[in-house]
């Protein structure tokens, strides 16, 4: 399986991070987390983008993960990755697509690179992933490999971005493939967002 061609292919080619719910039309966005405590938020967070991740992928053995990370010129941040990663229970394969883009949408003073890696984890580790996204922007939480995580359905074209412990966009080039999560999981829709989202698969409305 070529899997930076997947990704490639589900995202036009185009090096994509954060606010796909914007870049991507017809997508749909949902709020994760409620509480006061990190760890409240993390947990109304994870039991949400499990829920949501689970109807995705069904039965599938496999989920297929994206990772990014901005690194210095060094690339000493990869070895905190891979470490956050082991304690969070994810091995990186050796079958697997590693690639490297320039760091053109970071703030001129850094220097460095983001490092992309692409491979296939047993669908008994989807909550290990979610937690691995949903802990960014908690810096009391671990393990946190401090990276962005995207988990693709190849057969249906679907692509799961849990950007942090606040929300997750969920993507497809057909919208009607996401219907199901609309209607299923309609309480869940963020606010903010609620409006596009009918228009899109409530236009009667």
């Amino acid at each position: 399986m070529d899997f930076k061609r997947i990704t490639h292919e589900l995202t036009g080619a185009g090096p994509y991070r954060h606010a796909l719910f914007y870049t991507f039309p017809g997508g749909l966005r949902f709020e994760l987390s409620e509480g006061d405590s990190p760890l409240d938020l993390m947990l109304t967070a994870l039991h949400r983008a499990t829920v949501i991740a689970r109807d995705v992928f069904g039965t599938q053995d496999h989920v297929l993960v994206h990772m990014q990370r901005f690194v210095g010129a060094s690339g000493f941040e990869l070895r905190e990755t891979l470490r956050e990663l082991r304690l969070a229970g994810i091995a990186v394969p050796k079958v697997r697509a590693i690639w490297r883009e320039a760091g053109g949408d970071t703030d001129a003073s850094d220097i460095g690179s983001w490092i992309n890696c692409v491979f296939e984890v047993p669908a008994s580790k989807l909550q290990n992933l979610l937690w691995c996204a949903l802990a960014t922007d908690l810096g009391a939480v671990r393990p946190n490999p401090q990276c962005l995580v995207y988990l693709i359905q190849p057969a249906s074209g679907i692509l799961l971005h849990p950007y942090d412990d606040r929300g997750m966009d969920v993507i497809c080039h057909d919208s009607s493939r996401l219907h199901p999560l609309y209607e299923k999981h309609h309480a869940w829709l963020l606010d903010y967002d609620r409006d596009a989202m009918e228009r899109t698969f409530n236009p009667v409305c």
